[in-house]
């Protein structure tokens, strides 16, 4: 469960008879989805026929969630809402005895969710990977790195996007694990290439890279910022 206190029904109705009470991180079995729905948190979620504990009930799909992650031994719930036409990711944890919740906006739905440890930067519990996955749609690609420090997430967003005509930019942390990586810094490296045509195409590409460092809950520099060259 994302929602604490969620009310398992007799029917899929939000009017019937309250079966039981879970609270967030209760697992249930999914037996069916209905075709009864009710509008939640801006977004329109089917019921769920359930089992919890032997006995078969009723669930808004909107009171799940999408994936459970644990960082350092803390538990990550996650789950959509939509405020207008804003689509964002909502996470909810708890963290010394109380509740965390955080929420990002997103570009698209069609993400997976990751947890990775350290990565071998001191003073980081762990790193939650939101990734959006590929599509030709013109949608955003790429993904956001939370990183986790004293229950507190720190939010980094990359980019990707490629064209039909191989044209593409890229963003990506080389971490100090990763092969090429450099001992407790985070490689940042931002790649570019477009195609021009002067009788025959050809492809121009350019890399730009930038060492980060983590440091009391935040990356140094700011690698948004565009440094003089010399």
């Amino acid at each position: 469960m994302f929602g604490d206190n969620v009310k398992s029904r007799s029917q899929p109705k939000i009017d019937s008879e309250v079966l039981d009470l879970l609270k967030m991180g209760d697992a249930v079995e999914i037996i069916e989805t209905t075709d009864s729905t009710e509008r939640y948190n801006g977004l329109e979620s089917p019921f769920y026929k359930v089992n919890y504990k032997g006995v078969n009930g009723y669930i808004l799909g909107g009171l799940f969630s999408l994936s459970r992650q644990t960082i350092d031994g803390t538990n990550y719930f996650f789950n959509f809402s939509k405020e207008n036409e804003a689509l964002f990711l909502n996470i909810r944890s708890i963290y010394l005895g109380s509740l965390r919740e955080e929420k990002i906006p997103l570009s698209n739905s069609d993400i997976s969710i990751e947890a990775y440890g350290s990565r071998g930067l001191h003073n980081l519990d762990g790193i939650l990977y939101v990734n959006y996955h590929p599509n030709y749609d013109g949608d955003q690609s790429g993904g956001i790195y939370l990183f986790v420090f004293e229950g507190t997430l720190s939010k980094y967003e990359l980019s990707q996007f490629q064209d039909e005509d191989a044209s593409y930019y890229m963003e990506k942390f080389i971490f100090p694990d990763e092969e090429g990586g450099f001992p407790e810094k985070i490689i940042f490296k931002k790649e570019q290439a477009y195609t021009y045509i002067t009788g025959t195409q050809w492809l121009r590409e350019y890399v730009e890279t930038c060492l980060l460092s983590w440091d009391l809950g935040s990356l140094t520099p700011n690698f948004r910022e565009k440094f003089p060259y010399h």
